[in-house]
């Protein structure tokens, strides 16, 4: 996209503003992720060509550069000076949004749901004993598993072959709610969008090993400013519902 204008906004966003970059520099600059099979699995439904086009593009912009794989074949993709500014705009776009866009269901898909989950367990906090806990989602059902007790805990998207000890059901959005700062755990339970099964000592500690993502602390304490939002828009669309009617001509 080529914009043609020599305002500074239009001339970043003919760079990061295409479809998935704002993901994919997500990814590299935010999370660490810097092999092309982790980027994919963060950013989600991409397809391998696209992204390679995507990196391609930022590369020649100067926001990425491609180093050798320190771990094998192939390459890893690292920010540039110029990329590392970005966090700060990344940074900024995560708290706009923890400010004014509701969570939908929608945008909850539970495989990236469970990623988060895996990424914000503290480590400090969980059981040294080997533990399965089994989540089951409720709105779009799917089964992932947590296996804990090794060195690193391990999420697994196929039955790892043992039996969990702690079962977690919950909806999806509720439980995004949560990682974001804007559900405290006890409420949703309370309401019965999250459901724990197991024995009482685990049930217990559970809400205890998840920590929140890193724009939890610029939820809002309650959602008024996130109803001032949702009234406003809702009344520039009357609005321009009202300017869309025709007037009626001369009778």
């Amino acid at each position: 996209m080529r914009y043609q204008q020599i305002c500074p906004v239009s001339l970043a966003s003919e760079v990061i503003a295409e479809r998935w970059t704002p993901l994919i520099l997500r990814e590299i600059v935010l999370f660490d992720r810097h092999h092309f099979s982790e980027i994919q699995h963060g950013v989600g439904r991409i397809s391998q060509s696209l992204l390679s086009t995507r990196l391609r593009t930022l590369e020649v912009a100067g926001v990425i550069e491609r180093r050798p794989n320190r771990l094998g074949r192939g390459w890893e993709y690292h920010a540039t000076r110029a990329g590392r500014e970005l966090e700060t705009v990344l940074n900024e776009l995560g708290i706009w949004a923890q400010h004014w866009i509701e969570l939908r269901q929608e945008d909850c898909d539970p495989a990236y749901l469970m990623q988060t989950v895996h990424a914000v367990l503290r480590l400090d906090r969980l059981p040294r004993t080997p533990l399965t806990v089994r989540f089951e989602f409720t709105e779009r059902p799917k089964i992932y598993w947590l296996v804990l007790g090794g060195e690193q805990p391990e999420l697994c998207y196929n039955d790892p072959g043992r039996d969990p000890e702690l079962v977690v059901t919950a909806d999806e959005q509720a439980l995004g709610s949560v990682l974001l700062g804007r559900l405290d755990f006890a409420a949703a339970v309370g309401r019965g969008d999250i459901r724990l099964d197991g024995p009482p000592p685990l049930v217990r500690a559970f809400p205890t090993w998840l920590g929140l993502t890193r724009f939890a602390k610029y939820a809002l304490a309650d959602g008024r400013d996130r109803e001032t939002a949702r009234n406003l828009a809702t009344a520039r669309g009357r609005a321009s519902a009202v300017r869309l009617v025709p007037t009626p001509g001369p009778a």
